[in-house]
Order: C-alpha cells, then sequence, then structure tokens
C-alpha cells in the first residue's frame, strides 16, 4: 500500500502513515527498510496489519522529483521484505488471522506456522503423557494408557487457521483457494499440495493483492 509520512518516529511516540485507504498507520524504524529515518512528506510502500505499518520501504521524499502516484501498483522493491519471525507468524495465525482466508501469504509465514505446530503437538503429546500416567496409576491399578487430552484440543483449535493459511498460500502463487480440496484425493492430494507450499512468493501483485513478501498489502478475495 502506498502512503504518505504525516509525523516522524521521535521522543513522543511511533510515527503517522497516511495510507491510499484514508487510514493513519503507526510506525517505528524498527519496521523501515535497512532503518532509513523516514521525515515527514516521505512517500512510502507499506504493509498495513491493523493500526500498524511493516515491511516500510521508502519510494520518495517530499523534495525527490521523481513523480509518485497512488495507483502505482506495479511498484515492487528490489529486495524482499524481512519476515516478522516464525513464532510472531504461529501466534498470529492462532489469532489475529484465525478466520482470514483472504490476501496472501508468504513461505516463510505458512513453514513458520507448521514448524511451531508441530513443536505444539509434541509438547502437547508430552503433557498428554504426564496426565494419562496420574490418572491410570491413580485409578486403573497401574495399567497402561494414553488419553490424548491436549492434542485433541489443539488439533481441533488449529483446523480452521491450517486451513486459512494454506489457502493464502495458494493466493501468494496466484492460485485458487479451492486447490486446497485436492488435499482429499487419495494417496497424492496431500503430497502435491505439500509440494505447492514450497514456491515463493510471486513478485506481481494478482487478485489477491501484492506480494506480502515483495511489498503490498493485501485485498479481500475469499477463495477467488
Amino acid at each position: 500500500m502506498r502512503g504518505e509520512v504525516l509525523k516522524p518516529e521521535d521522543a513522543s511516540g511511533p510515527g503517522l502513515i497516511l495510507g491510499v485507504d484514508g487510514k493513519r498507520y503507526h510506525f517505528t524504524t524498527a519496521h523501515v527498510h535497512r532503518a532509513a529515518v523516514l521525515p515527514a512528506g516521505a512517500q512510502v510502500d507499506f504493509i498495513g496489519l491493523g493500526e500498524d505499518a511493516r515491511d516500510i520501504y521508502i519510494v520518495a521524499s517530499a523534495q525527490s522529483e521523481l513523480p509518485v502516484t497512488n495507483t502505482d501498483a506495479a511498484y515492487i522493491p528490489a529486495v524482499a521484505a524481512k519476515s516478522d519471525g516464525m513464532l510472531q507468524y504461529f501466534l498470529r495465525a492462532l489469532s489475529r488471522n484465525y478466520f482470514q482466508f483472504y490476501g496472501r501469504a508468504r513461505r516463510a509465514e505458512y513453514w513458520g506456522y507448521l514448524f511451531f505446530y508441530i513443536v505444539t503437538l509434541i509438547v502437547c503429546f508430552v503433557a498428554d503423557s504426564v496426565v494419562s500416567a496420574s490418572v491410570f496409576i491413580a485409578y486403573a491399578d497401574g495399567e497402561a494408557g494414553f488419553l490424548p487430552i491436549f492434542i485433541v484440543l489443539f488439533y481441533f483449535y488449529s483446523l480452521i487457521p491450517g486451513i486459512s493459511i494454506t489457502v493464502r498460500r495458494l493466493h501468494d502463487q496466484d492460485m485458487s483457494g479451492w486447490l486446497y480440496l485436492i488435499n482429499f484425493i487419495p494417496y497424492i492430494g496431500a503430497i502435491i499440495l505439500f509440494i505447492l507450499m514450497f514456491f515463493d512468493s510471486r513478485p506481481q501483485p494478482n487478485k489477491h493483492g501484492p506480494s506480502p513478501k515483495y511489498g503490498g498489502a493485501q485485498t479481500v478475495d475469499v477463495f477467488a
């Protein structure tokens, strides 16, 4: 998304960016490419996440002679935007992006979610093992048994965000979210879908929005 810096970050607090959507977004230097200082009036390209601006790139300053238009949707940064971190992607998928089937998800976002999904399952297995041992020793004369309480609860809780992040990963490659259904083809469906998750983001904007890796924001286009 394009925008203009209204107020730089200073001792009084975060800076402000006015996006082309008419909304104001807070930002800090930590989310500016190469930690560049943004003066008031600078034209920038950024990703809007709620009330915050992330992955901010300078397009032109107020003194620049380069023309900048709000409709310049073809702008793509020369380098990939910095990842927010795998754990952050995982927590965001289970909270803010729980039902988000629109927009695009970069490769790091998907694999960050999958990595911590597996880690959480392992933690749940260990917790279930401890609980099961305590229950069966106390109430079943020490007979072996396993109660998958935490595993089942986490599995059902993460079912929807697991689907939504996969749909957005397909969108990132300019594919329809309905391709998720190939996962139900016996034997080969899950393998095909798994392979598709390895492909990098397409830098060009598509009907699901500009690339979250190479710059831009997301637009609404559910399962298109």
